[in-house]
């Protein structure tokens, strides 16, 4: 059974573009354009892996949604790729090193990300 991956993106070309990767990869590919709509499909469906982006209808809806999910008993195990532009869109700087009690994921990608790297990140997150 292939795994379930929710990707939350206000950019539609994004989400076209991972889903196009992801399901060449086999995943199944859930997708939210708002932080709203990926909760209510969280509670729906079975996920396996979030890839979320930061700034959507307010700058900080990926963190929320973050925070939201890990800590939610029943979410709380789901990983978490935050990919984002924010490096580029603000003098705010995040590196690889994640630290989880500010910001509750597992991996951080730099937009753009290239696809084979968020595969391998996919994968080593999904082991």
């Amino acid at each position: 059974m292939s795994k379930s991956i929710l990707v939350v993106d206000d950019d539609i070309d994004v989400i076209e573009s991972r889903k196009i990767v992801l399901e060449h990869n086999n995943y199944k590919v859930i997708t939210a354009t708002n932080i709203d709509v990926a909760w209510e499909l969280l509670e729906k469906q079975t996920v396996d892996l979030i890839i979320l982006d930061v700034m959507m209808d307010k700058d900080t809806d990926g963190f929320n949604f973050a925070q939201k999910v890990k800590s939610h008993q029943k979410f709380s195990k789901i990983p978490i790729i935050l990919a984002t532009a924010v490096n580029q869109r603000t003098k705010f700087k995040f590196d690889n090193e994640v630290d989880g009690d500010f910001l509750p994921i597992e991996k951080f990608m730099e937009k753009p990300i290239d696809p084979d790297d968020l595969i391998m990140a996919i994968r080593g997150l999904l082991k």
